[in-house]
């Protein structure tokens, strides 16, 4: 058995607060995720025991979540269909904070230690500076031979917070996409992450497992990394 006294639960999950809709007309106001993707609640009662229950609409692209390469390929996996290794197991943590507005190259990730099978946290500075304004140029970015480096060294999974995963003077519309990239070329992404600067250790274990539904392009989930006490 895992004896988990010896880890110290990290939670890399951002915190959601919907909008619910009581079946008394009154409406619990909530807060978008990044002031723009909203989730509504709305409240109903089972008849056979009068317990509450709600329908949800949202966007399963919301708070923390991992992707699948449905996303980018009618023929591609959907969530339920990639491997649950895929977003569980050893990862590699690693703090580019020192390299605010450079670029990531493979031998930085190199130094960190990433291997083959490994997933990957990666994360910068924080975006906002001490007036709390978004500071664009604070974030590290990876270069396009990075992200094919990452492929070729078939790593399982990546998550990042506070960096890019393309130069700041790659055009948006440049097809494909580094995520497009990274998830036909078999790896997972984690899609915000938060509290990635929480990890103290190198390597950590992740978990951060989808539902098991089809059709879906990503998959909200509860990430947690167990670290070594």
């Amino acid at each position: 058995m895992i004896n988990l006294s010896k880890y110290r639960i990290i939670d890399l999950s951002h915190e959601l607060f919907p909008s619910e809709q009581k079946v008394d007309g009154h409406q619990r106001h909530g807060k978008p995720f990044y002031g723009e993707r909203a989730i509504d609640l709305q409240e109903f009662f089972h008849s056979e025991d009068d317990s509450r229950m709600h329908f949800i609409q949202s966007q399963t692209h919301n708070g923390t979540h991992v992707e699948a390469p449905y996303k980018y390929s009618e023929d591609g996996k959907d969530i339920a269909s990639i491997p649950l290794e895929t977003y569980l197991g050893e990862a590699a943590a690693c703090d580019f904070t020192e390299k605010a507005g450079q670029p990531i190259t493979p031998k930085d990730f190199e130094l960190a230690g990433v291997k083959t099978g490994d997933i990957v946290l990666a994360w910068g500075p924080p975006k906002f500076d001490k007036a709390g304004r978004w500071d664009v140029s604070s974030s590290p970015y990876l270069l396009d031979e990075t992200i094919d480096w990452l492929i070729e060294l078939r790593i399982k999974a990546l998550g990042t917070e506070n960096l890019t995963l393309s130069p700041p003077d790659k055009k948006s519309d440049e097809k494909p996409t580094s995520d497009a990239k990274l998830l036909l070329g078999g790896i997972g992404l984690i899609d915000a992450p938060t509290g990635l600067h929480q990890i103290s250790k190198s390597r950590v274990f992740f978990i951060g497992l989808p539902v098991r539904m089809h059709r879906l392009t990503a998959s909200w989930t509860r990430a947690i990394v167990l670290e070594d006490i």
